[in-house]
């Protein structure tokens, strides 16, 4: 899971052009990876076993791993990347390096991702992990169960619905609305507040991808017009109404 910031914030760019300004920004869990954690709480329950949930990136991102357990996560682990967004080739490597450290007993029999960050959004991330330890993946998943077979998902298409069998262990990446992710109680948010939060340093080098610089697009103005004020602006209002094809 990623710490992005909180959709509808206003996004202003620092003076080098090479961060996001974070001085009056809310942060919470990228939505795809949201209901990421919703399904994996749900599978936990429906079929027993533990969930870890992993984000790198900076210490303040403990926030949303705490948010994680408070809704049903047994664990939470911190790869620290010393506050800077990495490419994806860089946080893939070192997610693989991580799952690989906690997989020392046995497989995890899922690692779920977020079909894609809500800020960079770049796609790749989950991709490149399931390759890198050699494990089936299909990205963009709207359901997903487990049975006797394995893992079962189905992804949207302009023609219906494209039904997978994988595998596990397996990777999968959800897609927001896949469930309507659950609030937290509040004993699970106490709970959240003990858990130890496992940091596993990192190795990883950067990657080939580099950030040249961000840009914020246009602001799109808008503009009221006043047609009139009571009675007086009857007139006003049936033209309009005849103009935009409402009146016969």
């Amino acid at each position: 899971m990623k710490r992005v910031p909180a959709p509808g914030s206003r996004i202003n760019v620092t003076p080098d052009g090479l961060a996001v300004d974070t001085s009056f920004l809310g942060f919470t869990t990228s939505p795809h990876e949201e209901c990421a954690v919703e399904a994996a709480v749900q599978l936990v329950e429906q079929h027993g076993g533990r969930s870890t949930v992993l984000t790198v990136g900076p210490p303040e991102a403990e926030e949303q791993l705490r948010y994680a357990v408070s809704v049903g996560v047994d664990a939470a682990v911190l790869v620290p990347t010393g506050g800077m967004d990495w490419d994806p080739q860089r946080t893939a490597s070192a997610i693989v390096d991580a799952v690989s450290a906690l997989e020392a007993d046995a497989p995890f029999d899922l690692v779920l991702f977020g079909n894609e960050s809500a800020d960079s959004g770049g796609f790749q991330v989950g991709i490149r992990v399931a390759r890198a330890l050699g494990r089936p993946v299909v990205n963009g998943a709207k359901a997903l169960s487990i049975d006797e077979r394995g893992v079962r998902v189905e992804r949207e298409t302009d023609a219906g619905r494209v039904v997978f069998e994988l595998p596990t262990p397996a990777v999968v990446g959800v897609k927001e609305g896949i469930n309507l992710p659950r609030y937290p109680t509040m004993k699970g948010r106490l709970a959240s507040k003990k858990v130890a939060v496992t940091t596993i340093e990192p190795a990883a080098a950067p990657g080939g991808q580099r950030l040249v610089s961000l840009e914020t697009p246009p602001e799109q103005a808008s503009h009221t017009v006043v047609l009139g004020q009571g009675a007086d602006a009857a007139p006003a209002v049936v033209d309009l109404l005849s103009e935009i094809g409402v009146l016969p």
